[in-house]
Order: structure tokens, then C-alpha cells, then sequence
């Protein structure tokens, strides 16, 4: 085994899906379905986790290699994982996942409950992520839920056995019941269904963060996000890509779809598929006391922190993505428990928000299930649980102190003035943009000093301005003073284009387009290059080659047109571009010279339709005309008639900017007054906006807290009508006879089961007296004591039972319960409850006249048993013992004599060895069972020096084991080790020296569960197992039966009631016995005993 775990792999491989399947009781049928359907090349690892006996050698590893097509391996320490190959865990241990390998930890013995394939799955999820899946199998208890809620967490994908077809449905349901499964399956097909998770993940890239995909494919993701904010008014663009595309997968295995564009199609036509797209995207795992470090630094660290810089004697917490409220509920209890220590008295707020509605309720319920709360301690459980119908309710002291509401902290306002908010393992879904927008909505939320929590794999280190870590904590925060900015929303995206506009298969076509061709030749060869540029001037897009007119400068790069053009072009195209503003129409510019340059440029700027902050700019040149020695002249003298020209118009200018010049420094000077006034009257405008955008925000958290106190206030309401119709419905149903009455003990209302008993009505019954009604036959003066006693006292009155004369429905033994009924007005109502038992009074005397006359007739059973045998035995020892005498002393008999003298012999032994089993039959009935703490070595070796003769005659071998120290009946006990020795040394095969073994050991839970035994009182297993002639399977029960023999007297001798006192003796020890048997082979007796 060793050499072949060695050579199977050498190295680990990385980047494929590890497969943890387990399972409990009845799982190996359900294994080996499994098994057989795994195909040669999946490309997975699969890990076996089954609920095994610590104490007797596991073969489930060679019984699944008979059903495999790939190599099956009992794990052993370090071993690596490889794909195609199946690992088994071995007795005794639990295994871990760890870096690509496999480790092995001891089994700790004290458990109360074997975990092995949680600690397995959670190891499995932290490690692979979105390569682990988990299955889970037939099995009882909920051991794999928690493992699931963290596979699921990190991505991965769950399967269960479809509850209908296991052998024990405990751990399947759990996990079905804590919402944490993908699929549900028959064993048979989840290996398909495997590899069809495996090939749609991969194919739509959903396995790793680094994946990159078709920009088709990204196409249509971003269209699916976009019908799912169209449908839910959640953005999820700025959720992380990979974490999506694995939802999207799921869901596409699920409804049977193989292409996105498929699912896409599917998706626009299907609002139910688009919810629950929608909910598979929030993936709302959470537990109790999640992360046991972090709740552990809560009253040593951060409470005390917290409550030194509480003002106003109000905590205000906020619980941000709190999925089912768990979260929210640990830290009322962790806080409830802290000021139970330190005697503080605070009014503690905790706002619990997410953006599932689905979520919201259940979290407002605070109803959970088992399974839900295993991380919950006992002394927790028992101080704020109230157990009601299997489930657990959290107590009104913590559910008071937690509000919840629906509520998008992406998009929606904060909450404001919070002293401590907690948001965990939600960020990690975020990109860095979403994470940055959310830390500095949470920087305003949050007081100064206020403290931020964080999951084990988030941090706010890319807000060091805003959060400062709490010492070497790298998860608590605590708010740094910076200038609060307002909360922006972040932009919902109304500009998706829902239209998704994609090819099919169906409409492609393998024809040249010849006309494209030419007109893509065209677009890039002759028109003239172009820039498009924004609001503020920078290029966001170029076309052509513009290098002849735009060039970079030296230094940082820098878009801005103006800065990339040619100096002697820069005056014009900026005034071109204020005017094409101003006017919002085109604008044309030509020959414009630039210096060393041997061409002249022309522009033209365009505003883009339906847009006129973005601008395009399309650049022309031309050579410029050559010039001769004439053409020079010419263009000389005009020049200087131009300069001429221009220095009459300059002078004139100078004189008209001096006279301006002085009219704009009185009006200047009269401006700066007005502005100076104006300043000052906006610094008051200023302070004035900003009181007000202080108290608008004040109002809007305060509106948010209203609102979710309200929606609070209406579950709440919603609780109590639900309840009153279910308490009314359960009176009304009743058929006992119920009654409410006040202190004056006045008739407030009955039960139709009242009237119905009493052949009474509401008329005669309510507004009147309750020992006036009928006859007065409740006017009974100990009955009113009572009654008066409750009232003053206050106890409840408890099982009295009374004697009443009902009228037409005669004479009846009532018994009565009372008891006052709480919070009601007015106060002092009480409720009545009353039962016939003048039947089962009836019933109880006769079975004790009954009871009675049994007792009597067995004690004479008893004593005629007693008699009996000695009036049998005595003849029936002088007949063996003259026949004894006759048959040696008398020299003449004839063979005929001397036959019928041993028939006489052999008869008169075999019928007094049946009077001795029935006296030992009657007395495992009748004589008193008195159970004493007894070595049963002591009784066995007893038993083995009584039988001495016996073992000496046959030459038996008999090895005896350690055995534990029982409770028991010793007599009895010896007498079955008599009676199973006896008869292993009895039915011997001849010419063979019997051997005879008898031993302990601890049954396994399957044995328990195949002999119908209480899972909960532990047994002990002895087992006598021989070398004898055996019997037929079809024999295991039948031995048992009284006077029930396999064999004639002749072969063997007996009466067949050896076996049937051993069972007797079993069940008087509240125990189980087995017979298994082989013939020529031997037969084992076991013997099931409870510690």
C-alpha cells in the first residue's frame, strides 16, 4: 500500500477541483454508486470522509476499489493529492487539507459527536476556494452543514444525496435546510453531475481570479448584470468579475444551459430565474459566533475601548450585511454578557441591514435551527435560546436590541453618530473601486473614535487617511478625524444598453463583404486625421495619423490638446473651441501658417449630436505656394502698407484702452466694495448650507432608523396576529374542556369543547358565575379553596382532582389545572382546564384487581413449580437408580433386556435434565432480579471450573479475554455462560478438539443500529464464538424458540430450552442477542449489554 502512495505522485498539482464526499451511517451503498460512476479522466481528486469505529480496522478502502475505475489509496500522513485518484480516510482519525497535501490528526475520543467531515470540508474550502466541492451523503445528525456554509463561502460548489433515497436522511436535510446546497441527486448521478459543474466552470472562466475572457463573453456578463439591476435595483458591476461568473455558472448547470449567450436568452424572458440569479449573486453564508478569535477580543479589547468613549448613554451599532442576523445577534450577546460584567447600563441600538428581503425575515424571526447554532455554547444556548419545537428562538432581552431593515449601503445613506460598525467577509466581493467608496461611506457614518470591524480576509489599508488599526489587530479600525465629504451614491447604470446586439451562430456567414472592405480602405486612407476631446480639452480618442500636427512635450505625458499642438495654432484652436461652444454648431479654420514649417494647416471643429461636451477636431494641411522674385516684391510692399496700417490703428487703440482702462478702474473699484460685501454675505451662506446639509443628513439617517423601526414595528405586529390565530386555533381544536375566568370568577369564555361536553351554551355560559353555572356543581368547598388560594397566592393549581355530579351526563372524576394568565387585561384572568378521567379511575381499579389476581396465581405457579419438581424428581431418581442396579447386578438378561434397561437409563436422564431447565426457566421468571456491579471474569472462570469434567472429557481448548465489570444478575449471567459453553462443547464435529474463544469489544453505530438498540445508552459486545458443526443461516432465529432442536436425541443429547433461557437471561438485562453461524465452520454467539 505504501510503495503505491508513494510512486502515485511526487509532486503537487495545482489548479484543479478536489472532490470531499461524506457520509455517516448507510453511506457505503451510497459510496459505492458514486465511486462506480467516476469516470477514468475528470481531471478531480475525490476524498472519502466516512464516520468510522476508532477501534476496529477499516476495509472501506478495498471495498470501494472493487467498484473503481481509478485508484483508491487509504490515506497516510503528507500524502499529495492528485487529479484521478480517490483517497480514503482511515479508523480512528480526522483529515485536513493543507498546501496540496493530506494530513491526519488524532481522533480526539472525548467528542461528544464525530465532526470529521466539517473539519475536513472547511479545511478543503480555505485552501482550494472555488476548486472545492462538497457532497454529502446518507448519514444521521448534521455533521458536513457547517463545512458547507464555508465551501459556499469561498466559492465552491455543494451537492447532496436526494433525502428520498437514503438510508438515513439527518445529514442531507441538514444541510437542504440550511440553504447551503446547489444540487440535489440520487448517489448514481452525482458524479455527472461533477463533472458537468467541472466543464462549465472552466469553460466560463469561474475558477480563478486571473482568468481572462472573450470580449463577447464579457459582453454578455455585463448584460446580465444589467437585467439584474433592472430587476432588483442592485448594481453588481463593481462586484468582483470571477465571484459572479461562478454564480452564473451555477445557475447555468442548473437550469441545463451550456453557453452564456444561451443562459443570457433565457434570463430577459424569465423574471423568476432573474431572482434567483439575484440571490444566488448576495451569497449570504453566515453562522453564529463566526471567526471564535475575533469574539474573543470583544470583552478584552474592544468593548472596553468602546464604552470608555460612549456618550449620552447610547451604543449605537451598526451590522452592515448581516445576512440572516447572526452576526448581529452574537454581538448583542456579546455585549449583553459585557455589561452583565461590568454593571453598566446603556440603551444599546443594533441596526442589522442587508439588501435581501428574503434574508431580512428570517433574520427578524430569530428562529434557527439545530444545526444553526452548533457554535453557540450550552451556557449561551440556555441563557438567550429558548428551545421551541426542535429549534432554537433568540430570547426578547437580545431580540429588543437588534432592529433590522433592507437596506443597499452601497447606494442607500448611512446610518449616522455609530460607535461601532461591523461589516464582515463583504468587502472581499468588492473590487478596490466599490471597496474605496464604501470605506468612506462608512468614515461618515461612524463618531469620531468609532470603530470599524472587518472579516479575516479584508482590510482598509487603501484608507489609511480615514481608518487607523487597533494595535496589531489588522481587523478592528478606529475612525481617524478627517473632513467628512459628502456621501455620493455610486452612479447607477442607466446607460446599459439592454438591446444586447451578439451574432448567433445561425446568422454568421462565411461571404466576403467586399463593400465593407472598401469602405474600411476609405475610412483609414482618406479621411483626414481627427481627435475627439472632452470638457476639459484632453484627448480621449485619435484617429489617423496626426503626428504632422499634434507632438508630446517633454516630461509627464499630458492629452490636453492646446498642449500638444503647435504654438502658432494653440490661439486659434482655443477660441475656435469657446465659440463652437457657445454657438453649439461647427466651425471651420484655414491656412493658418506654423513657423519652420513648410505647409499651412486648416481645422475643423465638430460638435458630437446629443453630446456638446465632447467635441471632435479634424486636422487638414496643404503645401504652401512657391514664391518667386516678383511675387516677393509684391508681397514686400504689401506688407508694409499692412504695417503702416496696423500702427494708425494701434495708436488709435492705445488711446481708447487709457480711456477705458480708467472708466474700469472706477468701476473696479466700486466692484470691490459690492464683492467685499458679497463675500461676506457668502461666508454666512456658506456656514448657513452647511448647518443645513448637517441637519438634512441628521434627517435622513434619522428617516432610515424611523423606517426601520416601523418596518420592525409591523413584523412584529404581524407576529402577534399570527400567534393569537394560532393559540385561538389550538383552543378551538382542543377537546378537552377549556374556560377563561376573571378574579370574580366570572365566565370569560370557553372552548366549543366546554359546550359540547357539558351540553351547554355561550348564553348560559359566559358573563356568569363559574360556581354557579349548571347545578352549582362546581360550588365544591375544597374545589373553592383552591381556587381562592391561586388568587392570593399566586401558584397554579396542578393535577386536583375533584368529584363532580353533572347533571344529565351523571356522576365524573374531573382533574383540574389553573393557572393565571400573563399580561393581560384586565388582570387577574385565569385559565381552566378540565379532563375526564372517570374512565381511566375506572380502568386504574380494575388493573389493579387484575394486577392483583396475577400476583396471586404466580406465587402459585411459583409454589406449584417448586412442588412439582421434587414430586418428579424423587420417582424419578428411584426409577434410574433401580433400573441402575438391575441392569448391573442381573448376569441373564437378554439383549432385548439389556436395550430396554439403557433406553430407561438414557430417558429418566435426559427427562431429569428437563425438569432442571424448567425450575431454571421459572425461576428467571419468578425469583427476584437483584442487579449487582460484578467482574464477570470471576463468573466466567466459575463457570469453566464448574464445567471442568465436561472440557477434561472433550480435551476443549478455551480462551478467555479480559472482560469489563457489568452490571448485572450474577446467578443468571453464569447460568448463560454455562448453558453457551455446554453446548459449544456439545455440538462438536468428531475427531476434531473443540476451541472455544470468548471476548469483548464496543460495537459500532451501524451494529447498534441493525439490532434496533438505543443510539443513546452505550453497550458492551461479548462474543463466544466456537469451531463446531454450525448451522444454516435460516436456523439464526429459530434456536431460540423453546424446545426448538436441529438435531434428534439420538445424535445429540437435549431438551431445547438451553437456548431460549440465554435470551430470556439477555432480556432481562435489557439487552440484545445474535447468532451467527456457518455450517462445518462454527457457529458465534453475541451478546449486547448495556454499560
Amino acid at each position: 500500500m505504501e510503495a503505491l502512495l508513494n510512486n502515485h505522485i511526487e509532486t503537487a498539482i495545482e489548479n484543479f477541483p478536489v472532490v470531499g464526499i461524506g457520509a455517516s451511517a448507510g453511506g457505503l451503498d451510497a459510496f459505492k454508486k458514486v465511486v462506480a460512476a467516476i469516470p477514468e479522466d475528470s481531471g478531480m481528486a475525490y476524498v472519502i470522509i466516512q464516520h468510522l469505529s476508532p477501534d476496529r480496522p477499516s476495509i472501506l478502502t478495498e471495498l470501494l476499489a472493487q467498484h473503481s475505475k481509478i485508484p483508491v489509496h487509504e490515506i497516510i500522513h503528507n500524502i499529495i493529492l492528485a487529479p484521478n485518484h480517490i483517497y480514503v480516510i482511515p479508523e480512528n482519525t480526522t483529515v485536513v487539507a493543507i498546501d496540496g497535501v493530506l494530513q491526519l490528526r488524532q481522533r480526539i475520543r472525548s467528542d461528544k459527536t464525530n465532526n470529521a467531515i466539517d473539519i475536513f470540508f472547511e479545511s478543503l474550502a480555505e485552501v482550494y476556494k472555488t476548486f472545492a466541492i462538497g457532497v454529502i451523503l446518507s448519514g444521521t445528525a448534521f455533521d458536513g452543514t457547517v463545512g458547507f456554509k464555508k465551501i459556499k463561502e469561498f466559492g465552491g460548489a455543494t451537492i447532496v444525496q436526494d433525502p428520498e433515497t437514503a438510508a438515513f436522511m439527518g445529514m442531507p436535510q441538514s444541510a437542504i435546510d440550511a440553504n447551503t446546497v446547489d444540487f440535489v441527486l440520487a448517489p448514481e448521478n452525482i458524479a455527472a453531475q461533477l463533472i458537468q459543474i467541472s466543464n462549465t466552470y472552466s469553460a466560463n472562466h469561474a475558477y480563478t481570479e486571473e482568468d481572462e475572457i472573450p470580449k463577447n463573453e464579457e459582453e454578455i456578463i455585463f448584460q446580465i448584470i444589467n437585467l439584474v439591476f433592472l430587476k432588483t435595483g442592485n448594481d453588481f458591476r463593481h462586484y468582483k468579475q470571477p465571484t459572479l461568473r461562478r454564480r452564473i455558472a451555477r445557475r447555468m448547470v442548473i437550469v441545463r444551459r451550456d453557453t452564456l449567450l444561451d443562459y443570457y436568452n433565457l434570463l430577459r424572458n424569465d423574471k423568476a430565474e432573474q431572482d434567483l440569479l439575484f440571490n444566488d449573486f448576495l451569497i449570504p453564508v453566515t453562522y453564529f459566533f463566526r471567526d471564535q478569535t475575533f469574539f474573543e477580543s470583544l470583552p478584552t479589547v474592544v468593548l472596553p475601548l468602546l464604552f470608555q468613549n460612549i456618550t449620552n448613554n447610547n451604543l449605537r451599532v451598526w451590522v452592515a450585511g448581516c445576512a440572516t442576523g447572526e452576526e448581529a445577534y452574537s454581538l448583542a450577546i456579546c455585549i449583553h454578557e459585557y455589561m452583565l460584567q461590568t454593571n453598566a447600563s446603556l440603551k444599546v441600538q443594533i441596526f442589522a441591514s442587508d439588501v435581501s428581503e428574503i434574508s431580512i425575515t428570517k433574520a427578524r424571526a430569530a428562529n434557527y435551527s439545530a444545526q444553526d447554532v452548533q457554535q453557540v455554547s450550552e451556557e449561551r444556548l440556555s441563557n438567550y435560546f429558548v428551545k421551541q419545537d426542535g429549534r432554537y428562538q433568540v430570547n426578547k432581552i437580545i431580540r429588543d436590541m437588534c432592529i433590522f431593515a433592507t437596506h443597499n449601503f452601497i447606494k442607500d445613506p448611512p446610518f449616522a453618530r455609530i460607535d461601532l460598525l461591523s461589516c464582515r467577509n463583504v468587502l472581499i466581493y468588492f473590487n478596490p473601486f466599490l471597496q474605496n467608496k464604501v470605506l468612506g461611506s462608512f468614515h461618515y457614518s461612524l463618531k469620531d473614535k468609532g470603530l470599524l470591524f472587518l472579516g479575516k480576509s479584508e482590510t482598509a489599508a487603501s484608507a489609511s487617511h480615514l481608518f487607523e488599526a487597533v494595535g496589531k489587530s489588522d481587523r478592528i479600525y478606529v475612525r481617524k478625524f478627517a473632513p467628512s465629504r459628502n456621501v455620493r451614491q455610486i452612479s447607477s447604470p442607466l446607460h446599459y444598453n439592454t438591446a444586447l446586439k451578439i451574432s448567433s451562430s445561425e446568422t454568421s456567414t462565411t461571404e466576403i463583404d467586399f463593400r465593407k472592405i472598401a469602405s474600411d480602405i476609405l475610412f483609414s486612407q482618406f479621411t483626414p486625421a481627427s481627435v475627439v476631446i472632452d470638457k476639459d480639452l484632453d484627448i480621449i480618442h485619435f484617429h489617423g495619423d496626426s503626428s504632422a500636427f499634434l507632438s508630446h512635450s517633454p516630461g509627464k505625458p499630458n492629452f490636453n490638446i492646446l498642449k500638444m499642438v503647435d504654438e502658432s495654432l494653440s490661439f486659434e484652436l482655443r477660441n475656435a473651441i469657446i465659440q463652437v461652444k457657445k454657438e453649439k454648431t461647427s466651425i471651420y479654420k484655414e491656412n493658418i501658417p506654423l513657423k519652420e514649417h513648410p505647409y499651412l494647416i486648416s481645422f475643423k471643429i465638430v460638435p458630437l449630436e446629443n453630446d456638446y461636451e465632447h467635441l471632435m477636431v479634424l486636422f487638414y494641411k496643404k503645401e504652401a505656394p512657391e514664391t518667386t522674385a516678383e511675387s516677393q516684391l509684391k508681397t514686400k510692399n504689401a506688407a508694409q502698407q499692412r504695417i503702416e496700417e496696423l500702427e494708425r490703428e494701434l495708436s488709435q487703440v492705445r488711446e481708447d484702452i487709457k480711456r477705458v482702462t480708467q472708466e474700469q478702474q472706477a468701476a473696479l473699484e466700486e466692484l470691490q466694495t459690492t464683492n467685499e460685501e458679497l463675500l461676506s454675505s457668502g461666508e454666512e451662506l456658506q456656514t448657513l448650507n452647511e448647518e443645513l446639509e448637517t441637519s438634512t443628513e441628521e434627517l435622513q439617517s434619522n428617516n432610515e432608523e424611523l423606517i426601520c423601526v416601523n418596518d420592525e414595528l409591523v413584523d412584529r405586529q404581524n407576529q402577534l396576529i399570527s400567534m393569537r390565530n394560532y393559540s385561538e386555533s389550538i383552543v378551538k381544536t382542543i377537546r378537552e374542556p377549556l374556560l377563561v375566568i376573571d378574579k370574580n370568577f366570572n365566565i370569560k369564555s370557553a372552548n366549543p369543547a366546554f359546550y359540547n361536553y357539558f351540553n351547554t351554551s355561550e348564553k348560559e355560559t359566559e358573563g356568569h358565575g363559574f360556581f354557579e353555572i349548571g347545578k352549582c356543581q362546581w360550588d365544591i368547598p375544597d374545589f373553592k379553596a383552591q381556587v381562592l388560594k391561586m388568587l392570593d397566592m399566586q401558584v397554579p393549581i396542578k393535577d386536583y382532582i375533584i368529584n363532580v355530579n353533572c347533571g344529565e351526563i351523571g356522576k365524573k372524576t374531573m382533574i383540574v389545572n389553573a393557572r393565571h394568565i400573563v399580561n393581560t387585561k384586565p388582570e387577574g384572568m385565569i385559565l381552566l382546564a378540565l379532563e375526564d378521567i372517570t374512565d381511566l379511575v375506572a380502568t386504574n381499579e380494575l388493573l389493579r384487581s387484575k394486577n392483583s389476581e396475577l400476583q396471586r396465581h404466580n406465587e402459585q405457579l411459583e409454589l406449584f413449580t417448586s412442588g412439582a419438581s421434587h414430586d418428579l424428581q424423587e420417582p424419578l431418581r428411584k426409577i434410574h437408580m433401580f433400573s441402575k442396579r438391575f441392569f448391573e447386578s442381573e448376569k441373564n438378561l437378554s439383549e432385548t433386556g439389556k436395550h430396554n434397561l439403557e433406553r430407561v437409563l438414557f430417558l429418566s436422564t435426559n427427562m431429569s435434565h428437563l425438569i432442571n431447565d424448567l425450575i431454571n426457566y421459572s425461576k428467571i421468571n419468578f425469583i427476584e432480579k437483584e442487579f449487582k456491579s460484578t467482574d464477570m471474569n470471576l463468573l466466567l472462570r466459575k463457570t469453566v471450573t464448574d464445567l471442568k469434567d465436561s472440557i477434561t472429557e472433550k480435551k476443549a481448548v478455551i480462551t478467555l479475554n479480559v472482560l469489563p465489570l457489568l452490571n448485572v444478575i450474577p446467578y443468571q449471567i453464569q447460568q448463560l455462560f454455562t448453558n453457551l459453553i455446554s453446548n459449544s462443547i456439545k455440538y462438536t464435529k468428531e475427531g476434531v478438539v473443540p476451541e472455544i474463544k470468548i471476548e469483548s469489544t464496543q460495537p459500532s453505530e451501524e451494529e447498534l443500529l441493525e439490532i434496533g438498540a438505543n443510539a443513546e445508552t452505550k453497550y458492551i459486545k461479548i462474543s463466544v464464538s466456537d469451531n463446531g458443526i454450525g448451522f444454516g443461516k435460516e436456523y439464526e432465529d429459530r434456536i431460540f424458540a423453546p424446545f426448538y432442536r436441529l438435531h434428534n436425541k439420538d445424535q445429540y443429547t437435549g431438551n431445547g430450552l438451553g437456548l431460549t433461557l440465554v435470551k430470556k437471561i439477555v432480556e432481562n438485562h435489557h439487552g440484545f442477542i445474535q447468532a451467527k453461524s456457518i455450517p462445518n465452520e462454527g457457529t458465534k454467539m453475541y451478546l449486547y449489554l448495556p454499560v
